[in-house]
């Protein structure tokens, strides 16, 4: 009989082998810590705290100067007020302030070339104060020595500061050229015109020779100075004192040209400066802005040829010309009769030198053919200025076609206009209107 075999069920579990007593103590340290931890999580582990940081000395302070007693000789012409720099910066917090600490904690004296050095690096009142402040320190027996005291005066200056650059001079027991040339200087920059014009005549009453730069700084601040205020006196006295000295060229004949021209009508004596400059020209070139402000004054005053005559000078010297004088005498064969051909010629030399995309040039440039009648110049040239268009040039396009007749451009023009971005004015917009109206 075949031998049967009966296969045992799935379900059916085989015994468990049997373990030692230590092979049991092994298995149950293995199970027990990841049954107990699946049922209740055990703590973190929590880091110990790191000790607080030691606390920071706090940085020692220079002391500042506060000097409470008012300027007598400040004027009622500007106003006093403090600089701006010197009310919002604090003064330990400057860089010449942690230099001059560090060299104090080494034991290491500063000398003047470093103490200038430091003056020419502070960017504001408040650091040339703490600088000041510790040159005062250890030179309050034997005065500041005059180098550092001009630099001193002129730091305070430059910061804007004319209150303690005041101080600083009156304070001084010997005054050379550059401290009266800086102050001076201080008071034009800073719009104390009278105040600049009355120390410039106290030094002439001192009898002070002034030489080189320190001349030239002086009297082209008092200049500036006369031109503003209208000072017409005091400028032809310093004139004269110029021509005694020889010096008329170069910024000085440029002020004295301004100076002129500003005043009104007097047009020829700015020409007579402008000649002696012309006598001097191999030594000094003269600047521009003398050949743009005559022709601007000739224009003004309505002496077109004169101005036409100046220009063409200024092209013989060979002075190299801008978009200043360009736009200024492009203004004036705007106005003159049969200049046409001189017209064509400054705006070729505008293309030449890469200024017919001025603004400036081009609304020159288009008020010019405008006023010709050459509309179709005109738009070429409006066409060529770089950029966006301002007012100026908007304005001399619309009044160019109504002046031509052309009132359909003209409106086109404005609605272009607005469309640019760029509003009209009303006065222009009723010039316009008005033009279209009388050629109507």
């Amino acid at each position: 009989m075949a031998r049967c075999s009966v296969a045992k069920p799935f379900c059916a579990t085989t015994a468990t082998p049997r373990l030692s007593r230590r092979g049991r103590h092994l298995s149950a340290n293995a199970t027990t810590p990841a049954m107990s931890t699946s049922k209740s999580g055990l703590p973190a582990l929590s880091k110990p705290a790191k000790p607080p940081p030691p606390p920071l000395l706090s940085r020692p302070k220079l002391p500042v100067p506060t000097n409470t007693a008012t300027d007598t000789t400040s004027g009622k012409d500007c106003p006093k007020k403090p600089p701006p720099e010197a009310t919002h910066s604090h003064p330990s917090s400057s860089a010449a302030g942690d230099v001059l600490r560090l060299m104090d904690a080494l034991g290491i004296p500063p000398d003047e070339d470093i103490y200038i050095s430091l003056l020419r690096e502070c960017a504001d009142a408040a650091e040339v104060a703490s600088v000041h402040a510790h040159i005062t320190a250890r030179c309050a027996a034997d005065g500041l020595p005059s180098p550092v005291a001009n630099r001193v005066l002129l730091s305070y200056a430059a910061c804007g500061d004319i209150e303690a650059a005041r101080r600083v001079f009156d304070r001084m027991p010997t005054r050379n050229g550059m401290a009266w040339a800086t102050m001076v200087s201080a008071y034009s920059d800073g719009c104390f015109h009278r105040k600049a014009m009355r120390l410039f005549a106290h030094m002439c009453h001192r009898t002070l020779v002034l030489d080189g730069d320190c001349c030239s700084h002086v009297i082209v601040a008092v200049l500036r100075s006369c031109t503003r205020v209208g000072e017409l006196r005091l400028g032809e006295q310093v004139h004269a004192l110029v021509i005694k000295k020889g010096r008329v060229r170069g910024d000085i004949g440029s002020s004295l040209v301004q100076l002129y021209c500003e005043s009104g009508g007097l047009h020829r004596s700015a020409r007579r400066v402008l000649v002696m400059m012309m006598q001097h020209h191999c030594q000094e070139p003269i600047p521009e802005a003398a050949w743009t402000s005559l022709i601007t004054c000739c224009h003004r005053d309505g002496q077109l040829n004169e101005a036409i005559d100046v220009f063409r000078d200024m092209a013989s010297s060979g002075v190299p010309r801008s978009s200043f004088s360009l736009s200024s005498i492009l203004a004036v064969f705007a106005e003159s009769q049969h200049q046409g051909c001189c017209g064509q010629q400054v705006h070729a030399d505008t293309i030449k030198r890469g200024v017919d995309t001025n603004q400036f040039v081009g609304s020159g440039l288009v008020h010019m053919y405008a006023k010709q009648g050459q509309l179709a110049d005109a738009a070429r040239a409006f066409e060529a200025i770089g950029g966006k268009p301002d007012t100026a040039c908007w304005s001399a396009l619309a009044m160019a076609y109504a002046r031509g007749g052309r009132y359909r451009e003209a409106t086109r023009v404005m609605y272009q206009m607005k469309a640019a971005g760029v509003i009209p004015s009303e006065e222009m917009a009723d010039a316009v209107r008005l033009a279209c109206f009388r050629r109507s």
